[in-house]
């Protein structure tokens, strides 16, 4: 139970720093919509944003099994503190330093170019700083979760966005678009804040330690995390290369890029995060105990939850793209323009959700057989497929190409990682799993029928109305055709769902 609990908080308060950083992009995009100073601050975000997802996570894959190990032998941590703390200040110093003074040529190499090049340039002087509190972060996070704390690093998701969209409202009148790169510094200076509460509880104090080369847990450390940062940098590097691609076109199809990934992204952090966060453990144990079918009965379950869930989403993003976009975004400076490119990216987006979620799910499946190796190996391959799809799809699809790329990559990813788990286990899926494909596919087509076929007389009614009606009746039809053709997992959904409800307060679940 407490396992569910705390991965019911950590979803609950990603998905509120994920739609505080939608409120960000609906008020960025409202003063400069979809125009090159807002591929200008898109370009430049990456760096800060591509560290936050990478630096944190390795810390923590290499941090918190060593001071675990020594809090369960009750071996004072406070030393290995002190030098972890002195390396990522000095290395991420460096890193901030460099990136300061080497702002445009790195601002060039993320395909900028023209007008725009020198904007993107100031703002990554004024975004490199981040870098320190990135890393700081990251080392913050890692020790609280070394004490099984999890509550403050996720909040600090929320204080970053939160801070983000105060600091525009303020700054950008007074700085202009420099504004929005000032107020993301400080959104991260925010995310590592709440955390010095946390390590003072735990008695942790700030001092440096510079006698790095004989502490064997150290080197130990950095062995473990050039592959661990190997393996983020390849996961991370279709970002980069989608930045390329898209400063290669006319402007402000970045912007429409990022807007229409950010909404893909909703429905990623809701369901991924619900199942592969608890999956995770339960298929480490099962392979540490050797009960194999259990790992992949379960891993099966999961599969089949994802596409359920996912796939009729996918659906809505093809069917509503338009709408979905003038709701989200159509406000000031977010034209009739903006609404086409953004629209036009949305549905290839969409199509990547099952691929990225199996993708994930699959790779998770891997660690718990202590194989780091192949999903990286496998990550490479997804890079070059990501590559060559989008050299073919460009001309044909212009920025959609680079958005359709994506989800050819997914799913060529997922589609290896599966073979090669089936070599290694076994027949991972049984027949049930393809019937449960089947009647999702089923579902899914009378729900676009159904929504295609009642959109003339849906459509006189205000937006918000509109939406709101087409969405609830495409759940009532979709879930109802898949309940008429007795899938077991929805009957399942409902059951727990029923129990919740009939459930006493104060009764036990």
């Amino acid at each position: 139970m407490s396992l569910l609990k705390t991965a019911s908080m950590i979803i609950v308060l990603t998905l509120v720093g994920r739609l505080l950083g939608f409120f960000r992009s609906i008020y960025v995009n409202s003063l400069y919509g979809t125009d090159k100073l807002t591929d200008a601050f898109n370009t430049a975000a990456t760096i800060p944003l591509a560290l936050f997802l990478v630096i944190p996570g390795a810390i923590n894959a290499v941090l918190i099994p060593t001071m675990r190990g020594m809090l369960e032998k009750e071996e004072r941590t406070g030393e290995l503190y002190h030098k972890m703390l002195t390396i990522v200040l000095v290395v991420f110093t460096l890193i901030a330093v460099l990136g300061i003074l080497f702002a445009e040529p790195i601002a060039m190499l993320l395909g900028t170019k023209g007008d725009t090049l020198a904007l993107t340039a100031e703002m990554l002087r004024w975004m490199w700083p981040s870098a320190i509190f990135i890393g700081l972060t990251g080392l913050w996070s890692s020790v609280s979760n070394a004490h099984q704390h999890f509550f403050t690093p996720t909040v600090s998701a929320v204080a970053n966005g939160a801070v983000v969209i105060v600091g525009m409202y303020l700054l950008v009148p007074h700085y202009g678009p420099v504004g929005l790169a000032i107020a993301t510094t400080l959104g991260y200076l925010a995310a590592m804040l709440p955390m010095l509460v946390t390590l003072k509880q735990f008695d942790y104090s700030h001092r440096l330690a510079f006698h790095w080369r004989e502490d064997r847990a150290l080197r130990d450390m950095g062995e473990r995390v050039i592959p661990i940062l190997i393996g983020a940098v390849v996961a991370q590097a279709t970002t980069f290369l989608e930045r390329g691609f898209a400063n290669g076109l006319e402007g402000g199809k970045l912007s429409a890029l990022a807007n229409a990934n950010q909404l893909v992204q909703m429905p990623m952090a809701i369901f991924v995060g619900a199942f592969t966060l608890p999956l995770f453990p339960l298929l480490a144990s099962f392979v540490k105990r050797g009960e194999m079918d259990q790992m992949k009965s379960t891993l099966q379950k999961g599969l089949a939850y994802l596409l359920i869930l996912l796939l009729p989403v996918s659906v809505g993003f093809i069917v509503y793209a338009e709408p979905i976009i003038r709701l989200a975004f159509e406000r000031g400076a977010f034209d009739e323009r903006s609404v086409m490119l953004t629209a036009w990216a949305l549905p290839f987006y969409g199509l990547a959700l099952y691929g990225l979620a199996a993708r994930d799910l699959i790779t998770r499946a891997f660690y718990a057989l202590e194989n780091t190796r192949t999903p990286v190996l496998i990550g490479v391959v997804g890079i070059g497929v990501y590559a060559v799809a989008n050299y073919l799809l460009i001309p044909v699809l212009d920025h959609g190409g680079i958005a359709l790329g994506t989800a050819i990559s997914a799913f060529s990813q997922a589609i290896l990682l599966f073979i090669l788990l089936w070599r290694r286990i076994g027949v991972l899926v049984q027949k049930s799993f393809l019937l449960t494909v089947l009647k999702t596919l089923a579902g899914c087509v009378v729900m676009a029928a159904v929504l295609i076929g009642v959109d003339p007389w849906l459509s006189a009614m205000p937006l918000w109305l509109y939406m709101l009606t087409g969405i609830g009746g495409a759940v009532v039809v979709y879930f109802a055709v898949l309940t008429i053709l007795r899938e077991p997992l929805v009957s399942e959904l409902l059951q727990k769902v029923l129990k919740r409800r009939s459930t006493p307060a104060g009764g036990t679940q």
